[in-house]
């Protein structure tokens, strides 16, 4: 089997995903990935055909006109090297996500017409106009608004979700059922290969890592650490993500507390961070854009942290109370800090959230979840074989 996975942007967690994936299902298939040219060649294996077909994007949520500045337009223009797909000839392409470039000139090419589509949704939504009311403000509301529109151009053969909530509200959109399939997100384990001998675990250090932004509830984690230096005096906070923290720091009574790294993470310091962390916390509220997995969480996983959460979305199931680390309910200072005071104070606790964590990295690898994905995969081209 040949399978082609056209990857159009170089920040977040997609670039990571797409490449997890790319070099498990090269085990089963012969694979390509169509994407820009940038540092993100590395993340892949010698047995994935890598194939830089366009001009990186660059984009700032800082920024948020930068998506319209003339070097982004002629990246976009670049994206008609998707026709470039013809010369493989593959029997499945994959869109690990739909993003506008790739959705306007998949469509403008034929390419589901002429080639099986398999495109995975990481996030789902009853109505995009929900999108226009997040709190990166009205620019970049319009801009997740019209990507939202944009993918519905490209009609794939299946659709692969992470969790059965998204099944309910893409059957409610009227998409078919039978096309969905839930493929759990995989552990991120390839940051281990970035992990120092020489870096260890600092006791009592809690760690809060993803972009920066209302809806993660970093204002109540602020606001949890004076009740849990009260009962651990030698407690520290380590932040890190992309965003604007400023509007955060009003909150902070104790600065020596915190070890804030506002910026852009590059894979080396993730490792060292998730190192040092004892445990990692989520306190995630319930947004208009419903968070259902979280890539920060299958680290943690990966480096066997257990892990605080809140009873957001599909969080709890992911991390099971009591098991891989506690769920707490959102909003709610108190039982946060209830929660790492426990974590950290119980040290036969958290060993066992530790074994299990490493299990569910093991349930969540990449080999298990590239099995899943080559089933899909072979379903389609039957499904396909059938129609013709």
């Amino acid at each position: 089997m040949k399978i082609v996975y056209v990857l159009p942007i170089s920040w977040g967690g997609i670039p990571h995903y797409t490449a997890e994936l790319a070099n498990a299902a090269s085990k089963y298939a012969d694979v390509a990935v169509l994407k820009p040219k940038d540092p993100n060649d590395e993340l892949f294996s010698e047995d994935v055909k890598v194939i830089n077909a366009f001009k990186p994007m660059h984009f700032s949520r800082k920024q948020k006109i930068s998506a319209f500045s003339p070097k982004n337009i002629i990246s976009f223009f670049s994206f008609r090297n998707i026709k470039l797909i013809d010369d493989i000839n593959p029997d499945i392409i994959h869109f690990p996500e739909l993003y506008p470039q790739s959705s306007i000139f998949a469509f403008l090419y034929g390419l589901c017409k002429r080639y099986p589509v398999v495109a995975t949704l990481h996030e789902t939504f009853l109505s995009p106009i929900d999108l226009l009311f997040v709190d990166e403000g009205f620019i970049y509301g319009m801009i997740a608004f019209v990507s939202e529109l944009l993918k519905h151009l490209v009609k794939p053969d299946a659709v692969i979700v992470h969790t059965k909530k998204d099944i309910e509200i893409l059957t409610r959109k009227g998409l078919d059922p039978s096309k969905i399939a839930v493929i759990p997100h995989g552990a991120y384990a390839f940051f281990k290969k970035y992990a120092k001998e020489h870096v260890v675990e600092e006791p009592n250090t809690i760690l809060f890592f993803g972009y920066i932004k209302e809806e993660k509830g970093i204002k109540y984690l602020i606001k949890a650490v004076p009740i849990v230096a009260k009962e651990i005096p030698n407690f520290k906070v380590i932040i890190a993500g992309e965003g604007d923290f400023s509007k955060y720091s009003k909150y902070i009574m104790d600065s020596s507390k915190y070890e804030v790294y506002n910026e852009f993470i590059p894979n080396e310091l993730v490792a060292r961070l998730f190192q040092r962390a004892s445990i990692l916390v989520l306190p995630y509220l319930e947004p208009i854009q419903k968070r259902r997995h979280s890539g920060p969480l299958t680290i943690a996983f990966s480096f066997g942290k257990p892990v605080i959460v809140t009873n957001v979305g599909d969080l709890p199931n992911i991390a099971r109370n009591g098991k891989e680390g506690l769920v707490i309910p959102p909003k709610d200072p108190e039982a946060l800090a209830e929660a790492i005071i426990r974590i950290l104070k119980d040290d036969k606790l958290r060993k066992e959230m530790r074994r299990n964590a490493l299990k569910k990295a093991e349930e969540l690898s990449w080999d298990n979840i590239a099995k899943m994905h080559m089933k899909v995969y072979e379903e389609v081209l039957n499904e396909r074989g059938s129609r013709s």
